[in-house]
């Protein structure tokens, strides 16, 4: 009897040893500071492509009147006789697509140039704010 109580006593020690998980001898954990500092991304700024470098391409007006005129002159410049033919309508449509494509570039350059700017200038505000939270930053560390 006197060691069935000494077994349960012993058992009772030893699980409030292990459910302490032996948290009497530990030192008390440093306390944390979590704190949000924004940091601006550095990009780097890309080269701008190499322009454009076409080639002249010649139109030639032909219709009834002078059809045989240029069948010759054509001709002799030219190795085979074959050309493309374009209605007025189609004409004026593909000004109106090369219009379309000039507008399309000229918009894209501008938000490329919007992205570069907000890249690359930073007012003096953030400046002398990013100076501070190093500041801060410096003095948490220590």
């Amino acid at each position: 009897m006197v060691l069935r109580n000494y077994l349960r006593v012993l058992s009772l020690l030893l699980l409030c040893l292990l459910l302490t998980n032996c948290g009497y001898f530990r030192k008390p954990e440093k306390e944390i500071i979590v704190q949000t500092v924004e940091i601006e991304k550095r990009i780097p700024l890309q080269n701008q492509p190499k322009p454009i470098d076409m080639t002249d391409v010649k139109f030639y007006v032909v219709t009834e009147d002078n059809y045989e005129e240029f069948k010759e002159k054509f001709s002799k410049t030219n190795e085979s006789f074959v050309f493309y033919a374009v209605s007025v309508h189609d004409y004026e449509n593909l000004a109106l697509n090369f219009a379309e494509i000039f507008r399309y570039i000229k918009q894209q350059k501008e938000i490329i140039i919007y992205y570069e700017k907000a890249v690359t200038d930073k007012p003096e505000e953030k400046i002398e704010e990013e100076k501070k939270w190093v500041h801060f930053l410096n003095i948490v560390k220590n």
